[in-house]
């Protein structure tokens, strides 16, 4: 189809969470600019700068756009049929070898956004049967999903903050007018957030630093990074020795008696010792939440990538149960989205798993038939009977994303064999034998499964493609369907016949039959993808409502307050000798990330409109603190820890903790062998050079990322 003579073609941004609705105008020229959508049932016109890099990357010219070969260390062009049967016969050859489990993959947050990898990963994973599987869930919300796993029966249950109906927020270790919402999916949260304020309501900031989303806040508190579990304790502890007020939720709770004596001997003046936060901050927080007509506590990446990240998400529902706030408008919710993945996943006996088996070397539980990233290269590393030979990356650039890593560089470097699903020659693709680029996203349609299930409001749109596909082109899962027709070996002649009826219906149907079909047996009665695409700004289903016990897939379908495997996390926390000294001696800083506006990914870096060329990779510290070390704005500065050091200018401000350092994460872009010419210009430098592998929460096996210890020297 002549996408020139379409005047107008409504889609949504596939670039963060927030899934804002987009309208992409044409002129006679076939050319086209992207607005926000107003009439978007969803975002009602919000969008952010980083929609306009879909044109970028779909233009970029270093996007990949045909298979590359690695020969005598150069990439040289093959054809598609030769890359496949390659591929497929080393890595049928390796398994034979050396086991199932000697070949280990990792897929990217890029593919939650990818409706064909979400449904066909699975199918594909089946084929590898590879107990090492990695992904970037365990160095983000893997807390989360585990938290939900024990405590309502699905990993995706995952309780969504009603922002647009509530009285009073407090955030915790977020920036949601820099992410747009994470877990929390929410166009125009920024927005959102002011007009609460500006209300009868107000927002309460926990950061270390004073964020974009604090200067928009009622107020905003300095906190120890890494120590929100500490002063979480002693919000419960408090909400626990007054009157609860739990509301319908309590007849389908269980493990409330007791739960006071567990948090008995938690010392709120000691816990404030810890945080940095006065003891009348907790003792108010802890009153606003309970006396306020509806209340939210939301706690995301950051209270999630630190030491003790299982501990904190257990202690955020617990608050919001605890003060009536839980299944309630104006409270946290569970969605109920059209394609609804969460049921079709507990039909399946897919609800999620912790601890079945654990890793090879260093002994970490498996969650959900994955073991945690930050243990990925010492199963490359590691010699001996299980020794991973061969990896597969989807949509991942772990030597930038993962801990330590220029560990990870040299176990991709000492590889058998290496693939990479990607559209870039980037800092971890650099080292594949193969490099099988997808099509454009906007070269196909595009449908939220995950986002929808994590959104403050029910609403369904389907997205169509903006450009005709490149010719030789293949989408993602095309890609995986291929690889998944030709690997296996030791097939029996049924198992044959299975693949082969079900890659003939896959073929078939393709993304949008599939969708059609949960469309259908979906929770909405007469909803299809005729019916959807017939509104191209979308359906709105709803507010999010109350929606349990029947949405709760626990075996007795009650919220279970003290599951045993928290209780153990809980214990270790206790334990933990934070309660009784400082983490950090005299000269030392605690680490945390940062996130920019137009930087999610690493790969935005490449893209015109998100680019900058002013370094945006620098350190923020305190001034005091650059004071003692005779240090001025833009001073060159090495960070180092036990794993390597970096060095980058510094910017001195008022506006983060004294003791406290911040490093935005993504860039290194130095790195030689890739072909990233725009981000190179500006290549700034990796945070997880720094990053030590071996931090770790010591319960789920999710990286620390989030309050590592670091030592500073001016250059």
């Amino acid at each position: 189809m002549d996408k020139s003579q379409n005047k107008a073609i409504k889609r949504v941004c596939n670039l963060c969470e927030a899934m804002c609705g987009l309208t992409f105008e044409f002129n006679d020229q076939g050319s086209y600019t992207i607005r926000g959508n107003k009439d978007d049932v969803f975002s009602k016109g919000a969008f952010c700068p980083k929609s306009q890099g879909l044109k970028d990357l779909h233009e970029d010219k270093d996007r990949l756009t045909h298979p590359l070969k690695r020969i005598n260390n150069e990439f040289v062009r093959v054809s598609w049929d030769e890359a496949l049967d390659d591929i497929a016969s080393r890595i049928n050859s390796i398994q034979k070898e050396s086991g199932r489990s000697s070949v280990a993959t990792y897929i990217g947050n890029p593919n939650a956004h990818n409706f064909g990898n979400l449904m066909m990963l699975p199918m594909f994973f089946k084929a590898l049967r590879t107990r090492n599987k990695y992904s970037a869930t365990s160095v983000d919300q893997l807390p989360h999903m585990l938290v939900a796993q024990q405590m309502f029966g699905h990993q995706l249950l995952l309780p969504i903050a009603d922002i647009d109906h509530t009285q009073y927020l407090l955030i915790l270790g977020a920036n949601p007018a820099v992410s747009n919402g994470s877990l929390m999916s929410s166009a125009g949260l920024s927005t959102k957030i002011k007009r609460l304020k500006e209300g009868s309501g107000k927002v309460v900031v926990l950061d270390p630093r004073y964020t974009e989303t604090a200067s928009l806040a009622s107020e905003h508190h300095f906190i120890r990074p890494g120590t929100d579990a500490f002063l979480l304790s002693a919000v419960v502890k408090i909400l626990l020795e007054k009157p609860l007020k739990i509301g319908h939720v309590d007849s389908f709770t269980r493990g409330l008696d007791g739960l006071k004596e567990l948090f008995a001997d938690v010392d709120i003046n000691m816990v404030s010792s810890v945080t940095g936060v006065a003891v009348s901050v907790i003792e108010e927080i802890s009153r606003d939440l309970s006396a306020s007509e509806t209340a939210i506590c939301y706690g995301r990446f950051g209270v999630s990538t630190q030491a003790f990240g299982t501990v904190c998400q257990w202690l955020i529902n617990l608050i919001n149960i605890l003060t009536g706030n839980f299944d309630r408008q104006g409270g946290v919710l569970f969605t109920k989205p059209a394609f609804d993945v969460v049921s079709l996943m507990a039909k399946s006996g897919s609800k999620g798993s912790f601890n079945r088996h654990r890793s090879r070397v260093r002994n970490l539980p498996e969650f959900s038939g994955e073991y945690p990233s930050a243990t990925l290269a010492d199963e490359i590393l590691t010699r001996g009977e299980g020794q991973v030979r061969a990896f597969i990356s989807i949509a991942g650039n772990p030597v930038l994303s993962l801990p330590n890593g220029q560990k990870m560089e040299k176990a991709l470097e000492s590889l058998d064999f290496y693939v990479a699903i990607d559209i870039y020659q980037n800092e971890t693709t650099r080292f594949a034998d193969y490099i099988l680029p997808p099509s454009s996203s906007l070269e196909h349609s595009h449908f939220d499964l995950v986002f929808n299930v994590l959104a403050t409001r029910d609403t369904i749109r389907y997205s169509p493609a903006i450009v005709e596909a490149g010719k030789d082109s293949m989408e993602d899962w095309e890609i995986l369907i291929e690889l998944w027709s030709r690997i296996g070996h030791s097939m029996s002649w049924m198992q044959k016949q299975q693949r082969k009826w079900t890659l003939k219906a896959m073929r078939k149907f393709g993304t949008d039959g599939m969708l059609d079909i949960g469309l259908r047996i979906g929770p909405y009665k007469g909803l299809s993808l005729r019916k959807l695409k017939a509104q191209p700004d979308g359906i709105d289903l709803g507010a999010l409502k109350p929606s349990l016990p029947g949405r709760l897939f626990t075996r007795d379908k009650k919220i279970n307050l003290q599951p045993n495997p928290l209780l153990d996390a809980w214990r270790m926390f206790r334990s933990d000798s934070q309660w009784h000294k400082p983490r950090v001696d005299h000269g030392e800083f605690l680490l945390i990330g940062r996130r920019n506006l137009k930087s999610n990914n690493s790969w935005m870096h490449n893209l015109p409109s998100l680019h900058r060329s002013k370094d945006q990779c620098f350190v923020i510290m305190h001034k005091d603190d650059g004071e003692k070390l005779a240090l001025s704005d833009g001073s060159q500065v090495r960070l180092s820890t036990d794993v390597g050091s970096i060095d980058l200018p510094v910017s001195l401000s008022t506006r983060i903790m004294p003791g406290v350092i911040s490093v935005p994460h993504g860039w290194g872009h130095h790195r030689p062998g890739t072909r990233l010419g725009l981000a190179a210009q500006v290549p700034g430098v990796s945070l997880n050079d720094i990053t030590d592998d071996t931090q770790i929460d010591g319960f789920s096996g999710n990286a620390v990322l989030n309050g590592q210890v670091v030592r500073i020297v001016p250059l």
